[in-house]
């Protein structure tokens, strides 16, 4: 996903990590490849919130890293996210429809969501039972939801 992501001009891209050990390599990786990012976690200061959030709204940034455990906490309205890659399904079936619609204020919104035969039981919280065994046990590796 992440060479895609750096050949596109595009910004505006919401990267969200469910836990804190995905959340810190992730930020490792993303420093390595001196990525255009900040990024906002349960330890990150309120004044680099503030900082993070509108230099991603204003494009300075083209990558927002994002954790669970922030959303949970403060549920943060995040503004001028185009594309959102869930590296890790969330915990909670509520955040997933909370993470696309901050995606609505865009002209084209994309979602990539990253799972494995491992994320069956987040995946049924966020799809259904039935819809997860489906996905879980398809040949295929790119599934499209309208």
């Amino acid at each position: 996903v992440y060479p895609k992501i750096q050949e596109s001009d595009e910004g505006g891209v919401l990267l969200f990590a469910s836990s804190y050990f995905e959340y810190i390599r992730l930020s490792s990786f993303l420093k390595s490849q001196d990525a255009s990012f900040c990024r906002i976690g349960e330890a990150t200061s309120q004044q680099d919130i503030s900082r993070a959030r509108l230099w991603f709204f204003e494009g300075q940034k083209k990558i927002l890293l994002y954790s669970e455990r922030s959303h949970f906490f403060h549920r943060y309205k995040i503004r001028g996210g185009h594309h959102l890659v869930v590296y890790s399904l969330p915990g909670r079936k509520d955040f997933y429809p909370e993470l696309v619609n901050m995606l609505g204020e865009s002209g084209n919104p994309r979602c990539n969501v990253l799972f494995s035969r491992l994320d069956l039981l987040k995946l049924e919280r966020i799809v259904g039972t039935s819809s997860a065994r489906r996905l879980i046990s398809s040949d295929k590796d790119m599934f499209v939801f309208c």
